[in-house]
């Protein structure tokens, strides 16, 4: 036994990589390649460690990328609450065309891939979150909620179709040629059902 001056003290390691350092390094290498070149390797190269660290905070890389999804769904809420605060409805379809053309591997991920969330359309139509948009389409226009349904899968259905080919490269439309297509199609469509109410 070595005198009492002359121990060494053995301390763990300090753990150098916070479950949030982590996550930021592995939403970055996602938002800018994908989901799927995300893999405890390629991580753990980024993070200038060995992959023990990762499996210390995450049980599994499936759990990691099920944290990577749902922060990119809280990020693309806060844009859709921006969008909202700033025009109303009109408002959430431009952020969400903003947000498919700014973040293409995010929108890939959240609304062209089956991986995580699988739900059809009516169960989008049926959402709470989409059930008060509705209801808010309803009070702006005057229409019924039947009507103001309608009106909503048919902008949801025009600015998804314009989403997705800004995130896949195949849309040169500008911001103020898309603003007015949408503000077209809502003016049209309103008309229409209002109209076909007053029958």
């Amino acid at each position: 036994m070595l005198p009492i001056g002359r121990r060494q003290i053995f301390l763990a390691p300090k753990e150098r990589f916070t479950e949030e350092i982590l996550m930021d390094c592995a939403f970055e290498m996602a938002r800018k390649s994908g989901i799927d070149s995300v893999n405890a390797r390629d991580l753990a190269k980024e993070l200038g460690c060995s992959t023990k660290p990762i499996f210390r905070l995450f049980s599994s890389m499936d759990d990691l990328k099920y944290a990577i999804y749902e922060r990119a769904s809280n990020l693309y809420n806060e844009r859709m609450f921006q969008g909202l605060q700033e025009s109303s409805f009109l408002g959430m379809g431009l952020a969400y065309i903003n947000f498919a053309r700014e973040e293409k591997k995010l929108f890939e991920l959240l609304f062209l891939s089956n991986k995580y969330k699988i739900s059809s359309f009516s169960d989008l139509i049926n959402d709470v979150e989409n059930q008060g948009i509705i209801a808010l389409i309803s009070k702006l226009t005057g229409l019924t909620q039947t009507s103001a349904k309608s009106l909503f899968i048919d902008i949801w259905l025009t600015t998804l179709g314009i989403a997705t080919m800004c995130a896949t490269n195949t849309c040169d439309l500008d911001s103020s040629e898309i603003e007015g297509i949408l503000k077209d199609v809502f003016e049209g469509v309103k008309l229409k059902l209002l109209n076909g109410e007053n029958k």
